[in-house]
């Protein structure tokens, strides 16, 4: 007996001993899928960490973000969560309803919960609007429900109504309109049919409400092309190959499934987009890929891009904001001259100013989700 426990101790050991030369030897760098981030880098070894264990701390935390199997183990860890003990929470996302959505317990609002007051905001744009101004360019603030506040109705009892957002909202407009900053709210156009406008599996907008969104942006442009009804100047084309959303990715297996279906316009044009990577294409169909999600608008997120049509007198227009702005930058495209785009979190306020004042655009779009429309973030308040 005493040594099977022998054989079995060195056999655990050597077993751990060759699992770690493994990671050692091979481990994995890169995007994780599931988190939407890259791996961690290896920590340093100092004197302070090793006296205080953040140091070792921090080594079990690269082990378990380099295991090559991480993926494979999160899909066997939703499964069983999901499938076998039936929670209707998984890595922290709700999915047991129409659509999945983030699980909010009070302790997850707090990057929901404004920090600032509308008039506080409103403040900020009306000085932005007078940048603008100075350098003949028209500033339009466009408000768009974020996902999680259009479903609020959707959260069962024991999750955080995140209804408060609507009030946010309509506390924001109305300091605007105090203010005189011109803006284009799209709750009421959005709200009409949720379902039908948002992603299921993701917290953008569909496609369908993309188009919508760019046809009432285009009114209030008064821009010369896409004055009719935008709808028909579009094809659908459905994707065969799965969707894979922001939320469906962190758990992978469970929830409403639901293929991409993008608008293609059916008219001639030509365009140069350019971005930090080199030339891009506005929508990005890699046919190599298993799988399509939000990156395919655009080519994904880029920290700035500049895009010129065909479109002789079209208008000039910048646009700022994050990733609910590359769906309708895609809408937009075919009915502008040039449209220039910043992220903010990945781009530099002073390059964002600098192009402000070449003095070409005609418009500068704040394009902002309701989830952050009171939060003093680099998308929304830099000065």
């Amino acid at each position: 007996m005493k040594l099977i426990k022998k054989v079995f101790i060195l056999l655990s050991l050597g077993l751990c001993l060759a699992f770690g030369i493994f990671l050692q030897i091979s481990p994995y760098h890169g995007p994780l899928f599931s988190e939407n981030r890259p791996t961690m880098d290896k920590p340093r070894m100092t004197l302070a960490g090793l006296g205080s264990g953040d140091y070792f701390n921090q080594v079990n935390d690269y082990i378990q973000d380099v295991n090559p199997w991480r993926q494979d183990l999160i899909q066997v860890k939703s499964v069983f969560q999901g499938k076998i003990l039936r929670r209707p929470v998984v890595n922290n996302v709700y999915w047991r309803g129409p659509v999945q959505l983030p699980y909010l317990d009070g302790m997850d609002t707090d990057s929901l919960r404004p920090d600032l007051s509308a008039q506080d905001m409103a403040h900020f744009y009306k000085k932005l609007q007078g940048d603008c101004q100075k350098y003949g360019t028209q500033f339009l603030f466009v408000g768009i429900p974020n996902q999680t506040d259009i479903f609020s109705k959707k959260f069962p009892s024991y999750m955080e109504d995140t209804g408060y957002l609507a009030q946010g909202e309509k506390d924001l407009k109305e300091a605007l309109d105090q203010a005189g900053v011109d803006s284009l709210f799209l709750r009421d156009l959005l709200a009409q049919d949720p379902a039908a406008y948002y992603l299921k599996s993701d917290h953008h907008c569909s496609n369908r409400g993309l188009l919508l969104e760019a046809r009432e942006i285009l009114k209030k442009l008064s821009s010369p092309y896409g004055q009719g009804d935008i709808l028909e100047d579009f094809e659908e084309v459905k994707d065969p190959r799965p969707f894979v959303g922001s939320r469906s990715r962190k758990m992978p297996g469970l929830g409403p499934k639901e293929n991409f279906a993008y608008y293609r316009y059916k008219k001639p044009w030509t365009y140069q987009l350019e971005t930090p990577a080199g030339p891009g294409r506005v929508l990005e169909l890699n046919p190599e890929k298993a799988t399509v999600d939000y990156g395919i608008y655009m080519g994904g997120d880029q920290a700035y891009s500049v895009l010129k049509t065909d479109r002789p007198g079209g208008l000039r227009v910048l646009v700022y904001g994050d990733s609910y702005t590359n769906g309708l930058e895609s809408t937009l495209a075919p009915y502008l001259s040039q449209m220039t785009s910043f992220d903010f979190r990945y781009g530099k306020k002073e390059d964002f100013f600098k192009e402000l004042e070449s003095g070409h655009y005609d418009y500068c779009l704040c394009i902002r989700d309701s989830g952050i429309y009171l939060k003093e973030s680099p998308n929304g308040r830099f000065y």
